[in-house]
């Protein structure tokens, strides 16, 4: 799967219509949005940084499946002003907030499971009533026991979502997701 960019958006702006799912990737500030982004589409669309709260805007990438991928500002600890930090909530919000978005991947640090924002947000997606997928991110900086009371621990804060396990140092989940984000660009090809 390949991306290309479409743009940045800010609040207020009118995003390019189309009729092919748009699936929002949500998550705390440097949990890793853009680089699953660059995984999965086996490349460098999305802009990465080691700074957390460099993405200001909503990128949108197109795949060659016709889908579109949303890279949302991430939301915590981003060392930026009070100012800054409330547009982008306002920014993250008005998006979410309109029915552009079909579906939301809600990537999460496989070393903080149950932080009160990543709780929140996924409070907000189920009382929306938005599918999504959890995926606990920087699996690698993890032993396996580790991994598998990340998982237990996962379980317990998002009760019945669905999870997967990924890393981009590793490419673990690269597969499961790609085939996830196919059924949903695809629904009647996951048939065959």
């Amino acid at each position: 799967m390949s991306a290309s960019f479409l743009g940045s958006f800010v609040a207020g702006q009118e995003l390019p219509a189309s009729d092919a799912p748009q699936i929002a990737f949500l998550g705390r500030s440097n949990v890793g949005k853009s680089s699953l982004i660059n995984l999965i589409t086996g490349g460098n669309s999305a802009r990465t940084s080691k700074t957390p709260g460099r993405t200001q805007t909503l990128n949108l990438y197109r795949t060659d499946h016709g889908s579109i991928f949303g890279d949302f500002p991430g939301y915590g600890f981003a060392k930026v002003s009070k100012t800054d930090r409330k547009q982008w909530e306002m920014l993250i919000e008005s998006f979410l907030r309109t029915e552009y978005f079909d579906y939301a991947i809600h990537i999460i640090d496989a070393r903080h499971i149950g932080m009160e924002s990543d709780l929140s947000l996924n409070d907000w997606l189920n009382h929306r009533g938005m599918d999504h997928l959890i995926v606990l991110n920087k699996v690698d900086k993890l032993n396996q026991k580790e991994k598998a009371e990340a998982g237990r621990e996962a379980q317990r804060a998002f009760p019945g979502q669905p999870l997967l396990f990924a890393s981009s140092v590793t490419r673990e989940g690269k597969r499961e997701l790609e085939k996830i984000l196919r059924t949903i660009a695809a629904p009647s090809e996951a048939l065959r």
